[in-house]
């Protein structure tokens, strides 16, 4: 890929990336503690249900600016597709607007499937799908920006918007505004970041080399497979059974498997989403200069994301138990064993991504909606069998099953289509290996759970892992090289320890 300007770029975005995951940890402390298991449930049902809002109202657009900006800056016709994509956006304001009246008419049914969650269940849903217009535009921004490898900016806007953001939480909260309090603060966070990357995306869009870039019809060709795309991975990946547990069991069971689930999501994903806008738009720019580079870019992909995924993967195994009623308070503690099982489930998720991401990138993502369908299917079925009966555990059971049928699908078409496109197995077993035992302090410290004791098993766990990294070897010469050109500080140093 272009491997210099992603180099470049990638230490603002991960450093955006670091801001909102550490915003979004510190808020989700807030607003638990605040709202409590229930009102922390509805608050979860609703961020869910605004997952599917959200997929409606995009359009798919933003997958689109990552796949064209690039190819059009090789080939020509930027200015004619920012001219054509400003008529789309008019597309997706009439789409935001038919959801709010459709949340309006439809208030009083949502509020009796969700009575189990909040009597105001309906007023909650109409004043989450007005505000989510926010987090669309600034969605857009970002993908311009990061197309450009604009990283600096959007770390800019994520800081100032993420410091809005807590602040405000605490003043909602004080306040005693609850649920549309939390939804209000997102909003005007949303809003403030995305009026510091507006200038900087015009000023892009305005300097465009003029030409005829492809045509609506074109683009949304592209783009609306990623609609139903993203319908269903809001099913499949992000935590649909919420809806379920809502429904049969209440909020406060919502409210458990929505926390067990978000923490190793918002740990183990916040470098991975970080990086695949650049990964994508690189790897786009190099298969429409020569498709054969697409294998290794994918390997690349793949060796970048265990090293930074086990690590975390592992100390969630260690440490999720004891963390979880420390941090959010004893009254999420049933949710802290299941916080340690996906953190496990979730450690091979990314088996998947990257083959997922090749297929975008040769234009089949027609193939991507298939798998998803199948995995959809399945995931609903499992849960109206489990969820009702089994509650929170039953909802676990589905997510293992339908990722590693995803996996199958997944690596079976990429074998018949590019079969040089191939998994690195014998590097993630490894880095596997190297973490385990790190992993295997899960056991002492489901006996010694204080404070006092994690200070010091987690340092200890550290080491464990430095220790296992070098043993297997994992940062080889391939690695090596690939962190040199990174402009990542004393680099050289902290190669040396390898």
């Amino acid at each position: 890929m272009t491997i210099e300007k992603v180099a470049r770029a990638m230490p603002w975005s991960l450093g955006a990336r670091t801001l909102a995951f550490a915003a979004g940890f510190v808020a989700n402390i807030v607003v638990i503690r605040s709202l409590g298991a229930a009102g922390w449930g509805t608050l979860s049902v609703l961020r869910t249900i605004l997952g599917f809002a959200i997929v409606l109202v995009m359009l798919g657009l933003d997958a689109a600016l990552v796949k064209f900006i690039p190819l059009l800056r090789v080939s020509g016709g930027l200015r004619g597709f920012f001219g054509t994509f400003r008529g789309l956006l008019r597309l997706q304001m009439c789409v935001w607007i038919a959801l709010i009246a459709a949340g309006y008419v439809g208030g009083d049914a949502a509020a009796r499937l969700f009575g189990a969650v909040s009597e105001r269940f309906g007023i909650y849903l109409l004043v989450a799908v007005a505000l989510v217009i926010f987090e669309i535009f600034l969605q857009l921004l970002s993908n311009t920006l990061q197309s450009f490898y604009e990283t600096k900016r959007i770390a800019a806007g994520v800081a100032c918007g993420n410091v809005l953001y807590i602040a405000l939480l605490f003043v909602v909260l004080r306040a005693g505004f609850g649920v549309v309090g939390v939804l209000a603060a997102a909003a005007a966070s949303n809003l403030f970041a995305a009026a510091i990357l507006a200038p900087r995306a015009a000023a892009l869009a305005a300097s465009a080399p003029a030409g005829t870039g492809p045509s609506a019809g074109d683009v949304l060709r592209f783009s609306l497979p990623f609609v139903v795309t993203g319908i269903l991975n809001q099913i499949v990946w992000r935590q649909s059974e919420v809806l379920f547990l809502g429904h049969f069991r209440g909020a406060a069971e919502a409210g458990y498997f929505s926390l067990a689930y978000r923490t190793p999501q918002l740990l183990l994903e916040f470098v991975p989403l970080t990086v695949y806008p650049l990964i994508m738009a690189g790897s786009s720019e190099v298969f429409a200069r020569d498709e054969r580079n697409l294998a290794r870019a994918v390997d690349l992909y793949y060796r970048l994301l265990y090293i930074l995924v086990i690590p975390v993967a592992a100390m969630g195994v260690a440490f999720a138990r004891p963390l979880v009623p420390l941090l959010y308070g004893p009254e999420m503690l049933p949710a802290a064993s299941l916080t340690q099982l996906f953190f496990v489930v979730f450690s091979y998720s990314f088996l998947y991504t990257p083959l997922s991401m090749a297929l975008y990138v040769m234009g089949k993502s027609w193939i991507n909606m298939s798998i998803f369908l199948s995995l959809a299917v399945l995931n609903v079925g499992l849960d109206l069998l489990l969820v009702p009966r089994y509650g929170i555990w039953g909802a676990l059971i589905p997510v293992p099953v339908v990722l590693t049928a995803a996996i199958v699908a997944f690596r079976a078409v990429m074998r018949r289509r590019r079969p040089d496109v191939r998994i690195p197995a014998k590097f993630i077993f490894r880095c596997c290996a190297a973490a385990l035992p790190l992993a295997a302090l899960a056991i002492p410290s489901a006996r010694w759970s204080g404070a006092g004791a994690l200070a010091v098993m987690m340092p200890c766990g550290v080491a464990l892992l430095y220790a296992g990294f070098r043993l297997m070897r994992i940062i080889g010469d391939e690695e090596k090289e690939l962190i040199r050109k990174l402009p990542i500080p004393m680099k050289e140093r902290l190669l040396g320890l390898f």
